[in-house]
């Protein structure tokens, strides 16, 4: 989806001792009542939630198309949240740093030595709308269960709302969706505007804070594609619907109080199609992986089934300092995750070297680096379907495939640029591999099915795209990640990952 737009900063009055005052508020958002919590969990705990496959979701959000529209729609898609992504990081350039630019280890929940883990579960995503991934959440107390669209670009977690007294029924924007009854959860709080924790949202252009007599803290959270979000910043709690937990702190269904979200009472825009609302997994301080990460050691890891297979297959999220699935193929290797100060919702890696066949490719070492501007580097991001290279590099990929290629070729579908005739073809391993070398010498090798995908007619692609423009960087989308565990250490800024079969690695 696209990722949001900074609005400008909330007004405060003008005073000299403001910065001290802004580095004071720093060092106590980790008291801050609205984003703590008292609950702790043991180190023995965990559960796993079924997903469905997109193809299975439950109406009203079901979608269907033919695998061909899907292609074309994913690359439309691909095509606009890159757009989104080189958009955020100018206007992160063009842009004075604020509270919500601050990345630091963000401690929203619990103490930090609580190591339990929560697994819950992420759904392929609709092939309507900019949503890849989807999670279920139940909000409130009693519960609202919601789905929302897991987004990696962006941090604020929301849903619709509506404060209505009688007759309640869905607000603004998909009127089939359901929306959170604020006056229908006993847990329900807003938070005060005056409260250090409503300096992590953007706030309403024409908003001011008044100082006699407080009120709710706004929020006005922009998507570059026009989408958008405004409503209260508020908390909850929240339950991570689980079928069995073993932590009794976590209660039946693992529980999370006075989790800071936005309560969207006006959603406009496209990016929200066929969704509640949105699960913001960056790595800001009000995300969700920063507020329930810090609950469970900071951590969290995914595992994505192939979405062209078996609809009723198991994605998963996994959130906690758990162990790694016992059906690892290979032993996990890691990479530094690699910090952008102009896109910190972003998670960025290293790219040292690209091989095909184990041969080294010819493409120059400045293609890959992150500069002092912001511009390149490598974004691992499960909200892109397709890995996109920058040029030069995708081509001297293309032409070593080209060159180790053992099938006739096709004309190019869908501008996809290698294509085959796989009619009849049993054995693909003569197939070129691919392997993208990371910082620490870890090398991501992903297996044929992951970049070259069916196209209608006995047709085989290479699912791999070329982009060009001034300020290019490339993008690892979820097909490459499919059957891998990827796991985030925001602590120790590393991302490790290992081949698995996703749909039998957690029981």
């Amino acid at each position: 989806m696209a990722a949001p737009s900074r609005r400008r900063k909330r007004a405060l009055p003008c005073n000299p001792f403001f910065p001290f005052l802004f580095l004071f508020l720093l060092q106590l958002l980790h008291s801050s009542p609205a984003l703590s919590s008292s609950s702790s969990s043991s180190a023995n705990g965990g559960f796993v939630l079924p997903l469905l496959h997109k193809t299975s979701l439950p109406a009203p959000y079901s979608r269907h198309s033919s695998p061909l529209d899907f292609l074309a729609e994913a690359k439309s898609l691909d095509e606009a949240r890159r757009a989104a992504i080189a958009s955020s990081l100018s206007r992160g350039r063009n842009s004075s740093p604020t509270l919500s630019r601050f990345s630091a280890p963000f401690d929203a929940i619990a103490a930090s030595n609580a190591r339990d883990g929560f697994r819950t579960g992420v759904r392929s995503g609709a092939s309507e709308g900019a949503g890849q991934y989807f999670v279920q959440l139940a909000i409130g107390t009693p519960p609202q269960q919601f789905l929302l669209i897991a987004d990696t670009g962006s941090d604020l977690v929301w849903v619709r709302c509506s404060n209505c007294r009688r007759k309640c029924r869905a607000g603004t924007g998909d009127p089939s969706s359901p929306t959170f009854l604020i006056r229908a959860s006993s847990s329900y709080r807003a938070i005060p505007c005056l409260s250090q924790s409503c300096l992590l949202v953007p706030a309403p252009p024409s908003f001011s804070c008044n100082l006699r007599i407080p009120s709710t803290c706004r929020y006005d959270y922009s998507y570059t594609d026009t989408s958008e979000s405004t409503g209260i910043f508020s908390t909850e709690t929240i339950s991570l619907n689980s079928s069995s937990s073993s932590d009794a702190n976590l209660k039946e269904f693992g529980q999370v109080p006075d989790f800071a979200f936005g309560c969207g009472l006006r959603n406009t825009g496209e990016s929200f199609v066929g969704s509640d609302g949105v699960l913001g997994m960056g790595r800001g301080p009000i995300s969700f992986v920063s507020q329930v990460g810090s609950v469970v050691g900071n951590k969290f890891a995914y595992c994505l089934v192939d979405f062209f297979g078996t609809p009723t297959l198991n994605s998963f999220l996994v959130l906690g300092d758990i162990p790694a699935p016992t059906k690892l193929l290979t032993p996990l290797q890691s990479t530094p995750l690699v910090e952008n100060p102009f896109g910190q919702s972003f998670y960025y890696v290293n790219v040292q070297e690209v091989r095909v066949n184990g041969q080294v490719l010819p493409i120059p070492s400045d293609v890959w680096e992150l500069d002092a501007t912001g511009n390149g580097g490598t974004v691992v991001d499960s909200g892109t379907t397709l890995t996109t290279f920058v040029e030069p590099a995708y081509q001297e990929i293309l032409n070593a495939v080209v060159d180790k290629f053992p099938f006739p070729q096709v004309d190019p579908v869908q501008s996809f640029d290698l294509c085959f005739n796989a009619t009849g073809v049993n054995d693909l391993s003569g197939l070129p591999s691919l392997s993208i070398v990371l910082e620490g010498n870890a090398v991501f090798s992903p297996p044929a099915s992951n970049i070259f995908i069916d196209i209608p007619g006995g047709l085989k692609c290479l699912a791999l795209q070329g982009v060009e423009g001034p300020f290019g960087f490339t993008v690892l989308g979820n097909l490459i990640q499919q059957n891998f565990h990827m796991r985030f250490d925001l602590d120790g800024s590393m991302l490790s990952f290992a081949p698995t079969r996703c749909s039998q690695a957690i029981r």
